[in-house]
């Protein structure tokens, strides 16, 4: 079944954008899912699950973030960040939560709209707890306005995961949180399309990371 699931997400990737694309996304899937030990591989429309909410007309299909740029967005975080709690807003089947546990958050958190997405992060989940016992999670199915942002949440992850309107109301919710508790929080930002928003929030990108023109993410601070 992986194995059809990475065939079909190749031929998604190869005739939406291009083959060399689709090639080197295949290569970083295959490689990532069996080092990272997770099943997350898949192109899904949202119109086919089962969600929380009325937002699906502002939400994007599921994809999961290429490990490329997951990976180099992770590098990048200080040590001292990894003690407090890792958030993916829009976290499908839970893949950069389990990558950030690998990379030494003790404490990761989700939230989806979409049921069978969270299921099968909780599976994820699970798995990547055996490998690093010390793994503390928890997922919400929820509608995105319906999120409190923990005041010991350090790090903020989003993969493209709404249009223009959500994008707005989750920086709001940050706003708020770093109001309620000023602190240094890193917001890892994925094919950041709508970068724009927080910019005029008055955040800055301290790091960039872009590759053939399609995989980019960026890290987001507020000064």
């Amino acid at each position: 079944m992986k194995l059809i699931n990475h065939i079909k997400y190749f031929y998604y990737i190869a005739s939406n954008w291009n083959l060399r694309l689709g090639f080197f996304t295949l290569l970083q899937e295959l490689k990532g899912e069996r080092k990272y030990r997770l099943d997350t591989t898949s192109f899904i429309q949202l119109t086919n699950l089962k969600l929380k909410g009325n937002q699906l007309k502002y939400a994007t299909e599921y994809m999961p973030v290429n490990y490329f740029t997951l990976e180099a967005l992770m590098h990048r975080i200080p040590e001292e960040l990894k003690q407090g709690i890792f958030l993916d807003i829009g976290c499908g089947k839970g893949r950069a939560m389990c990558v950030a546990a690998a990379f030494g958050y003790k404490q990761v958190a989700g939230i989806d709209f979409a049921k069978q997405l969270i299921n099968a992060a909780e599976k994820n989940l699970e798995r990547t707890k055996k490998r690093h016992p010390l793994t503390q999670y928890h997922l919400a199915w929820a509608d995105v306005l319906e999120l409190h942002i923990n005041e010991q949440v350090t790090t903020i992850f989003l993969f493209n995961p709404f249009d223009e309107f959500l994008v707005k109301q989750v920086i709001q919710k940050i706003n708020s949180s770093l109001e309620k508790r000023p602190r240094r929080l890193l917001v890892l930002y994925c094919t950041p399309q709508h970068e724009h928003l927080f910019f005029d929030e008055g955040f800055d990108v301290i790091f960039r990371i872009k590759k053939f023109d399609y995989l980019e993410g960026v890290i987001l601070e507020k000064k």
